[in-house]
């Protein structure tokens, strides 16, 4: 990918997640996202000209067919050795995510979802530590309402770079594509 096209790509992940005003719409986007860099690399890969290779693979990769699902998808990657162990473990901690915030009914925040975030190694590499940890008990309403948006704001940070070098690693050049 050419250098204009990575910024490119780069600034739009981060203005769509950048837009996601609660946990529930961001983790709807970085599934999306995740959706979408899967999709291209798998085309990438498996979608060729040649008639046997298109005939074989699209029924697979339609809507209903077996690898329609991006759990299923990252597997064949992560087999194939498209896709590293830790992205792959990654990704599908991001799935569980959404998955759990999506079950709360939106109502979830980011400050509550320390715990999860640490387990994905591409969050907790960038995460400060100790974030959740501030003593504010004796501060005002105001001090400490601005500290919490702070930490909401850092953690959003993290995930955002976070997840733009996951993708960045769906989209790099593979002997494959």
């Amino acid at each position: 990918m050419p250098k204009f096209a990575r910024l490119k790509f780069d600034i739009d992940i981060v203005e769509t997640l950048s837009e996601a005003e609660t946990a529930y719409d961001f983790f709807t986007a970085s599934f999306d996202l995740f959706e979408d860099a899967v999709d291209i690399l798998i085309q990438n890969v498996f979608r060729k000209d040649d008639y046997a290779v298109k005939y074989a693979v699209e029924p697979l990769l339609s809507r209903d067919g077996p690898l329609a699902h991006l759990p299923v998808r990252i597997k064949l990657l992560y087999g194939l050795g498209l896709l590293s162990q830790d992205s792959y473990q990654d990704i599908e901690k991001f799935i569980e995510l959404k998955d759990f915030v999506q079950s709360e009914g939106g109502s979830i925040d980011f400050l509550s979802l320390i715990e999860r975030l640490n387990a994905i190694r591409a969050v907790a590499k960038i995460l400060p530590p100790n974030l959740g940890d501030n003593q504010l008990e004796e501060s005002s309403h105001y001090i400490v309402q601005m500290k919490l948006d702070q930490n909401r704001q850092v953690i959003k940070s993290s995930l955002i770079l976070a997840i733009t070098e996951i993708i960045k690693e769906l989209h790099r050049d593979t002997p494959l594509s």
